[in-house]
């Protein structure tokens, strides 16, 4: 990770972007402090994996207590 000055990333966003999007990452500084991180977006495209994980919250919630039904009764006038 490389630190970029504050001005220095104003000046330069664009580049910084087309290399966060190639994969680098940068700590953006302020009087040499670091104030945010630029780095690239993981795609989250893999469908199994957005399953899963949808699953493991869930299985984390608490049970609401509601009786079971089945489709039919859904339908039910």
């Amino acid at each position: 990770m490389t630190d970029v000055p504050a001005f220095d990333a104003k000046q330069k966003l664009s580049e910084l972007l087309a290399r966060a999007a190639a994969g680098e990452e940068f700590v953006i500084t302020k009087h040499g402090q670091p104030v945010a991180k630029l780095g690239p977006v993981e795609q989250a495209n893999n469908r199994e994996a957005a399953r899963a994980a949808l699953l493991s919250t869930l299985r984390k919630q608490a049970p609401l207590g509601l009786p079971r039904f089945t489709r039919d009764d859904a339908y039910e006038p």
